[in-house]
């Protein structure tokens, strides 16, 4: 006990230090955690923030989607804009009950007003008024003036009917009567500011976080809603929708303030208790430093003795047994050198691989200090940069036991070496990653690239008879500066990327690849996009384009990259359209169309492969849909009605209504069979097939567009522009001269 009596002096000086820094350990804990859970919360309301804003989007859309349904569907809405007879109470009540229903529809609307500008009338869900009384006219009047106006939601305002009402705050939704013969017409729907702003209350908890909504013009939806005094705003969102704002934050209440007063009061502690214990280790320190003073003088008074006079007897003190440490230390060094010795692989792997990542040399003198202990190359010569990739890894991974790849990497990284060295070249290999290697190779001064070349093509031929392997090798340029071996090994990496298109089992010199202009993956989109829609339609036209497909990225030199990316937007295009049929398609699809997609891109090195692979998954898939098509009830009958549609797509006529009359079948039941066989609308397939016939007219024929609106069935030019312009991106002069130049450059390329 006696002999560690310093060893516990030692232990008990420094425990108050340990109290203190357990101490400021739990305080640092707490706060920390503490900052978590309020992060926690802000996470959770700007989520909160999101979902309201998608709950009043969607609500807003919907009503907005239900008026133009209505507009397109119901008759007696486009008959009361037709006419001018305001006496007409037959009419007038129609397009009033159709008013009432479309209001019982929707919860959200207060009210719905009709106006026919051409005799100045107006027709609400409460009475009639003439244009010029109507209370509210000033804001209906800018909208009546605008020669195209855009559907949209206003922001909070001030509404009444009859100047005698209160008025009330309401978000106001304008729509243009479309197809109006004479004049123009206007839809206005009202809803109640409070609606909305009792939908959001409902998603908050008042106690925990609270939500702000102001319009584009910064007015709130509630007048009784301001910024609240007792919370803290910590998140804000803008509705892409409607440009309404959506402020949010955590109520603070008075728990609150208290722990953000005591956080203040902990942070003084912790500090005052980090200088206690600095204090205390300098004190301590200063006490103590007396007997290590004695130790050093021991040390130094033992190196000039026998280490065995101090070492004899049973009763040893500490001393003594630092004293007999020093030469168990100084022997672990010589051990600790030589096995420094045989870790210098490990070492020249990292600066391999810091080497090829440009982040190890400023200067070539730091790399001679090493360059004559580890045997590194002579970096003031050009170089240049390989990289050997092991062919079909995985199935190089299933085949072999762990143990039997690294002997089988290790003959391959020797028989480099080796073959290097009977040609008398000067190589650094090391393995890069588990399927690559990588190489420097010194560049001699005439027929580099030759001797380079001939060098690896031995490499490779001895790979595939010896270890029965196949390798392929990308070289990168010559790297004139060592700070060029870095663009060199990308070179190299970028070479093997065209091993998909060019083969396995070769050398691909990065010139091969960089030659000339490549085409770019959104080349075939469009491609891409026609074929899913093939496969949507089960049109047997989808390995025309699937082949052609193939072709072109074969043709334009698409690296692994570009292809992988391609084949991934081909599963989501099919999938987006899958997802627009019947239940049984998309379960074929989840079930068997996608995995077997992804197993085929997995299982593919080579386009060729690919081609083969992708190609079987998808007939696979075609024949199914195809049988599952032909199992359903009035496919024929459907199918027939796309061939009449395609056939008389000019005739502006083209309705429901018309198709149930020729066809005999109920407008409602064509309806919804037409989205079961097809997976869209009958509205949006019609005017797919117009749009499309469209495209073909202005690319390849000179028609002015008014004769083209009336060959794709629509009487008015305008509505043709507005609809082609919605579907494209772009207007119909502007579509047909984009397709002109882009005629002139594919000529151009051809005749170069």
């Amino acid at each position: 006990m006696g002999r560690k009596a310093w060893f516990y002096r030692q232990l008990l000086s420094y425990m108050p230090v340990f109290f203190i820094v357990i101490s400021f350990v739990f305080f640092v804990f707490f706060q920390m955690l503490g900052e978590q859970s309020r992060q926690g919360a802000i996470q959770a309301n700007e989520m909160m923030i999101q979902q309201a804003m998608r709950s009043v989007d969607n609500s807003l859309k919907a009503i907005d989607q239900m008026l133009v349904q209505e507009l397109l569907f119901n008759p007696d809405m486009s008959e009361f804009f037709n006419h001018e007879d305001q006496d007409n109470v037959y009419l007038n009540m129609q397009a009033l009950k159709a008013m009432k229903q479309f209001k019982v529809s929707n919860p959200l609307v207060d009210s719905m007003v009709l106006v026919r500008a051409q005799d100045e009338f107006v027709l609400s869900t409460s009475s009639t008024f003439k244009l010029q009384d109507y209370a509210d006219y000033s804001f209906l009047r800018p909208y009546l003036s605008q020669a195209n106006s855009e559907a949209k939601w206003s922001g909070v305002r001030d509404f009444h009917e009859f100047s005698f009402h209160n008025a009330s705050k309401v978000l106001t939704l304008v729509r243009e009567a479309p197809f109006v013969t004479h004049g123009k017409g206007i839809i206005t729907i009202n809803i109640k500011a409070d609606a909305i702003h009792q939908m959001i209350r409902s998603m908050v908890n008042p106690e925990v976080s609270f939500i702000h909504v102001l319009d584009a013009a910064g007015h709130a939806m509630n007048a009784s809603t301001s910024a609240s005094e007792d919370g803290e705003m910590v998140s804000r969102a803008v509705s892409p929708y409607t440009n309404w704002v959506y402020e949010g934050g955590l109520t603070r209440g008075k728990m609150a303030d208290f722990v953000s007063q005591l956080y203040n009061v902990w942070f003084m502690v912790g500090l005052l208790m980090c200088a206690a214990g600095i204090v205390w280790i300098i004190w301590v320190t200063r006490r103590n430093y007396k007997p290590i003073e004695a130790i050093v003088s021991r040390i130094q008074k033992y190196s000039q003795s026998k280490a065995s006079s101090l070492l004899h007897g049973s009763k040893q003190d500490e001393f003594a047994f630092i004293e007999s440490a020093l030469e168990s230390i100084l022997e672990q060094s010589n051990s600790f050198q030589q096995q420094h010795r045989e870790d210098l692989h490990l070492r020249k792997a990292y600066l391999f691989q810091q080497l090829m990542e440009g982040q190890y040399l400023s200067s070539l003198e730091q790399w001679n200090v090493q360059h004559d202990v580890m045997g590194l190359p002579d970096l003031s010569k050009p170089l240049t940069v390989q990289v050997i990739e092991i062919d079909k890894y995985t199935l190089f991974c299933d085949q072999y036991l762990q143990q039997d790849q690294y002997l089988m990497k290790f003959a391959l990284k020797s028989a480099v070496q080796e073959i290097a060295a009977g040609q008398g070249a000067v190589i650094w290999t090391e393995w890069i990653s588990a399927s690559k290697l990588g190489v420097i190779t010194e560049a001699r001064e005439q027929n580099a690239e030759q001797q380079v070349v001939a060098l690896f093509e031995h490499a490779r031929l001895w790979t595939e008879e010896y270890l029965k392997l196949t390798i392929t090798i990308g070289i990168g340029e010559i790297a004139e500066r060592y700070t060029d071996i870095t663009e060199s090994y990308e070179q190299a990496l970028t070479a093997l990327k065209y091993k998909m298109i060019l083969g396995e089992n070769r050398i691909i010199h990065y010139t091969q690849v960089t030659g000339e202009e490549r085409g770019h993956a959104f080349d075939f989109l469009n491609l891409i996009r026609s074929m899913a829609q093939s496969f949507r339609l089960v049109n047997g036209d989808w390995q025309a384009k699937y082949d052609t497909l193939i072709h072109n990225i074969e043709q334009n030199m698409l690296d692994r990259d570009g292809v992988v990316s391609l084949a991934d937007y081909m599963m989501y295009s099919l999938g987006r359209e899958m997802s627009c049929m019947a239940k049984e398609f998309q379960d074929l699809w989840i079930q068997e169309g996608q995995p077997a997609l992804r197993r085929a891109l997995q299982s593919s090195e080579t386009l060729e492969q690919l081609e083969h692979s992708y190609g079987e998954a998808l007939s696979s898939l075609f024949k199914r849909m195809s049988a599952l098509m032909q199992g359903r009830n009035h496919a024929d009958a459907i199918l027939k009605i796309r061939l009449f549609m395609e056939q008389n797509s000019s005739n502006p006529d083209l309705s429901l209504h018309y198709l149930s009359e020729r066809f005999d079948i109920n407008w409602k039941t064509l309806s919804k069979l037409f989205r079961e066989e097809t997976g869209q609308k009958f509205v949006d397939y019609l005017i797919e097939l117009r749009m499309n016939h469209a495209r073909k007219l202005l690319q390849e024929t000179l028609l002015p567009v008014q004769d083209i609106a009336t060959e794709v069935g629509y009487s008015n030019a305008i509505s043709f522009g507005r609809m082609f312009k919605k579907m494209t991106g772009m207007s119909p002069g502007d579509y047909r001269e984009q397709a002109a130049s882009d005629t002139r450059t594919t000529g151009a390329d051809r005749s170069i």
